[in-house]
């Protein structure tokens, strides 16, 4: 077990963050958390969107459902981190990234920029994470214990509307390559990879049309496919995508509200997901092949659903008072149906960053 760093204040909680990308941060945090209709149109000016992307978190902060109490939760310890975790969970919390170890929490970063959506390697010795710039943001890798911080892209040009938008990095699973989303030569993100030390950029898809777009995602076990958030003028679904010929993906999801933040388990047989059912966003679990999905989670606002390395437990972040906060399920099958335990809160009062997702490690 790693002990907490020695002598970390609390740092002071987090409101919820948007990440921006050319306009579709603006749209798709609209769409995804609170179901609201903001641009019909995608916006063309990165000055009107960066303007707009910051009305639009004031409006999500606002706009909140239910802030009660869920009284399906099991929080009836007090402090921060309530309840002991097999492994190591990455999350952002207050514009730095944490660890989740042991019943313990630490920060992995402290300070320089503001970071977020972190990765474990698959050997547990490094961490992919976004550097938010100025109008801008890269990629970096920082070692297990916060040292030997390297940066991999170089998104910030002389001229802003050059700038890239960089986000959601994931390690494949034989750690020779880095799956990212990027605008670097389209308007809405894309699925690109390189190598870990940010050479060979290559964009897996092209877009279908002017509206298409891909948002989180997730490999497969077998580093064969990738599962993917994906909408253009409508509702955004699960797609997987074969790496050898990604543009023949496929729905694999048909949420009327919309499904979102794909994880795939360590078998590789099921995946995930976020669905959004009215003014909830629930969390469910489908074949990887497609099929009928299965609700494990009921709550009022739920994301980021990852699964632990053993396969038997679901951690997500879900809103809980003002903040989101972290939680994890146990999960079973009995008579061929997948069921979940009540949840488990993993921390109270704390605030963990809704859209820097979860990455549960070794």
């Amino acid at each position: 077990m790693r002990a907490p760093r020695p002598g970390i204040r609390r740092p002071l909680k987090n409101p919820l963050t948007l990440s921006l990308s050319k306009g579709v941060g603006v749209v798709r945090q609209a769409h995804h958390e609170r179901a609201l209709t903001v641009f019909q149109q995608p916006i063309r000016s990165k000055t009107l969107r960066l303007g707009l992307a910051g009305a639009v978190t004031v409006v999500l902060a606002l706009t909140s459902p239910s802030l009660f109490r869920d009284p399906s939760v099991d929080d009836r310890a007090d402090g921060r981190a309530l309840a002991s975790i097999s492994g190591r969970i990455l999350f952002g919390h207050a514009g730095d990234v944490w660890v989740a170890e042991a019943g313990g929490l630490y920060p992995l970063t402290q300070g320089g920029r503001y970071w977020g959506q972190p990765d474990w390697a698959p050997d547990g010795t490094q961490v992919v994470l976004v550097g938010w710039g100025q109008n801008a943001t890269d990629l970096f890798v920082v070692g297990e214990d916060g040292s030997g911080l390297r940066q991999l892209t170089r998104s910030q040009q002389r001229r802003l509307s050059d700038n890239d938008w960089i986000f959601s990095p994931r390690w494949s699973p034989d750690g020779g390559l880095i799956a990212f989303l990027a605008d670097r030569s389209t308007f809405y993100p894309m699925l690109w990879t390189m190598r870990p030390d940010g050479t060979g950029p290559r964009a897996l898809l092209q877009p279908r049309n002017s509206l298409d777009a891909v948002d989180t995602f997730a490999w497969s076990p077998d580093g064969a496919r990738i599962a993917a958030t994906r909408f253009d003028n409508a509702t955004s679904q699960i797609w997987v995508l074969e790496l050898s010929a990604p543009a023949r993906g496929r729905a694999i999801t048909s949420e009327p509200g919309g499904a979102f933040d794909p994880s795939w388990s360590p078998d590789g047989s099921q995946i995930a997901y976020a669905a959004r059912e009215g003014r909830r966003t629930v969390i469910k679990v489908i074949d990887a092949q497609g099929g009928a999905p299965t609700t494990v989670v009921q709550t009022d606002l739920a994301r980021s659903p990852e699964w632990s390395p053993s396969g038997t437990a679901l951690a997500y972040v879900a809103l809980q008072g003002r903040d989101f906060e972290m939680f994890a399920v146990d999960l079973t099958e009995r008579d061929g149906r997948l069921t979940a335990s009540r949840p488990n809160q993993l921390t109270s009062q704390f605030g963990v960053d809704a859209t820097s997702g979860l990455s549960w490690g070794p």
